[in-house]
C-alpha cells in the first residue's frame, strides 16, 4: 500500500514537472519559427477572440494559456485593437505588446495629383483599408459635418484628401484614414487661403477645383503658377478650359491618351463641352498646385501646348497655339 502510494507521488510529482515545464515554454520562451505575422485584432475583442485569431496565425501555442494568463492578471481589458506584427514572441511578449499598444503602423506617402479611386487602391494594396469602404466614406462627406473648420462639399471628398506621408494603422476603420487627411488639409492648406481671402471661404471649392487641373496639367513646378494664369484668363473672357486631365477624369483613366471620340465624353467634367469649372476637383493637388491657383501668374497667354520634355509653350492668339501645336506633333 505504501509503495503504491509512493509511486502515485512520483507519478503526479512528474506530471506537474512537465506540466510545469510546458507552461514555462508556452509562456516565456519565443516560438520556434521566426516567420514574420501580421495580425488584425478588432476593436471590442475579448481575450477568447483575441487567443483564436493569435493561434490561427500561429503566434501563441495556446488559447487556453493565453486566456487564463489575460484573465488571472486581469489583463483583458488592457488589450488593445489594431494591427500587429509579430517575429515569434513568447507569449508574454504578445500580452505585453497588445497591452501597450505597440501596433505596426505603415508609413505611406501619397503623392500629389492622385484621385480617389487611386488612392483607394494603396490603401487597399497595404491592407489599411478596404477599396470600397474606403470610397464609400469619400463619397459621403456628410458623415464629418461639422468636424472641420471649412465646409466640405456635399458629394465626394476629392480634392481634399492632401496628399502627403502618414502613418497609418492596418485594418483602421476608413473614416479614421479620412479623417488624417482632412486634418491635415486644414493644417497645411488653410492658413495659405486665409492669407489671401481672410475668414471668407466661400471661393475654397472653386480654388482647389483650379488648383487640381493645374496639378494635372503641370509637369515643371515653376510652369504652375503660368498654367494657373492662362485658365484665370480663359474663364474671364468665358472662353472653355479645354483641359485634357477633366475628360480623362470622367473616363477614370488619366494613363490613356485622348482621341477625338474622347474628347466628346458627355461629362459635366468635360471642359471641351461646358464653360466655366468642372463641379469638382479632379484629384488631390498639392501645396504648389493650391499655391499657384492663390497667386496666378500675371500673364496674356490663353493657351498652351506640350513640348513633349515636360514644359509648355505658351501662347496669346488662337493662330499661335495652331503653329504650336503643329510644331510639337510633326516633331
Amino acid at each position: 500500500m505504501q509503495l503504491r502510494f509512493f509511486w502515485w507521488k512520483r507519478v503526479t510529482a512528474a506530471a506537474v514537472l512537465v506540466m510545469i515545464f510546458f507552461l514555462i515554454s508556452w509562456v516565456f520562451l519565443p516560438l520556434h519559427s521566426q516567420e514574420r505575422k501580421i495580425v488584425t485584432i478588432p476593436p471590442g475583442a475579448d481575450s477568447l477572440k483575441i487567443a483564436d485569431i493569435l493561434s490561427r496565425h500561429n503566434v501563441i501555442r495556446s488559447r487556453l494559456v493565453f486566456v487564463f494568463l489575460s484573465r488571472i492578471f486581469n489583463w483583458e481589458k488592457d488589450l488593445k485593437a489594431g494591427r500587429y506584427e509579430f517575429f515569434g514572441p513568447s507569449m508574454l511578449e504578445v500580452l505585453g505588446e497588445l497591452r501597450k499598444g505597440q501596433i505596426h503602423t505603415h508609413r505611406v506617402t501619397f503623392p500629389e495629383g492622385l484621385p480617389k479611386w487611386e488612392i483607394a487602391k494603396m490603401l487597399s494594396q497595404r491592407g489599411i483599408s478596404g477599396e470600397e469602404e474606403f470610397l464609400a466614406v469619400v463619397n459621403d462627406p456628410g458623415i464629418y459635418e461639422g468636424e472641420f473648420s471649412f465646409l466640405l462639399p456635399e458629394d465626394s471628398l476629392e480634392g481634399y484628401l492632401y496628399p502627403d506621408t502618414y502613418q497609418l494603422i492596418g485594418g483602421q476603420a476608413p473614416k479614421e484614414v479620412a479623417r488624417k487627411f482632412l486634418h491635415r488639409f486644414e493644417e497645411v492648406i488653410l492658413p495659405l487661403y486665409e492669407a489671401v481671402h481672410g475668414e471668407d471661404l466661400s471661393s475654397l471649392h472653386r480654388l482647389i477645383i483650379l488648383a487640381s487641373i493645374v496639378e494635372k496639367e503641370a509637369r515643371v513646378s515653376s510652369e504652375k503658377p503660368t498654367i494657373a494664369g492662362v485658365f484665370y484668363n480663359r474663364l474671364r473672357r468665358g472662353m472653355r478650359l479645354e483641359a485634357d486631365p477633366t475628360v480623362k477624369y470622367a473616363l477614370g483613366d488619366f494613363s490613356e491618351k485622348l482621341n477625338r471620340e474622347g474628347l466628346q465624353t458627355p461629362s459635366p467634367y468635360n471642359t471641351y463641352l461646358h464653360f466655366g469649372l468642372p463641379p469638382g476637383p479632379i484629384c488631390s493637388p498639392g501645396r504648389e498646385s493650391i499655391y499657384a491657383a492663390l497667386h496666378p501668374a500675371k500673364v496674356d497667354y490663353f493657351y498652351f501646348v506640350a513640348r513633349g520634355d515636360g514644359t509648355h509653350e505658351f501662347t496669346k492668339s488662337y493662330q499661335q497655339h495652331l503653329r504650336a501645336v503643329y510644331r510639337y506633333q510633326r516633331e
